[in-house]
């Protein structure tokens, strides 16, 4: 009787998240990250664009920026009141919502609470892709 015994190699962490492009800079990351970006406006504030749009962007495969002075106090959803450095108020912003429906503040979290299982589903599909199945 003969016996085989295949050899199986188990590679380091880094490299197992690699192979299946789940790492920073693997696919699995680029599209949930385009996925989000794609799906976040709808949740921020619009009202000429700039913010959801012209100021927003994605850098590398794990960040997306909005670069804006307004920015930071549209996010948190508080009026700023002085002068630069601006203090915040405990008054709440009131969101234009005429063209984002969903505009206000904390976009990231609020999206994510409602769209969590489509970024999942997006995330399988980039894994099954590089996968082969």
């Amino acid at each position: 009787m003969k016996v085989y015994v295949k050899q199986l190699h188990l590679g380091t962490v880094p490299e197992t998240l690699r192979e299946l492009g789940v790492d920073p800079s693997g696919r699995v990351q680029k599209a949930v990250t385009m996925e989000i970006n794609k799906r976040i406006t709808e949740y921020m504030p619009y009202r000429t664009g700039m913010l959801a749009t012209k100021s927003k962007s994605v850098v590398g495969t794990t960040q997306i920026i909005v670069q804006s002075p307004y920015a930071l106090y549209q996010y948190f959803g508080v009026a700023m009141k002085g002068r630069p450095p601006k203090v915040a108020t405990d008054k709440p912003l009131i969101y234009d919502q005429n063209h984002n429906p969903k505009a206000g503040p904390y976009w990231d979290v609020r999206m994510m609470a409602e769209q969590a299982a489509v970024i999942v589903q997006v995330a399988e599909a980039a894994a099954k892709r590089g996968s082969g199945e």
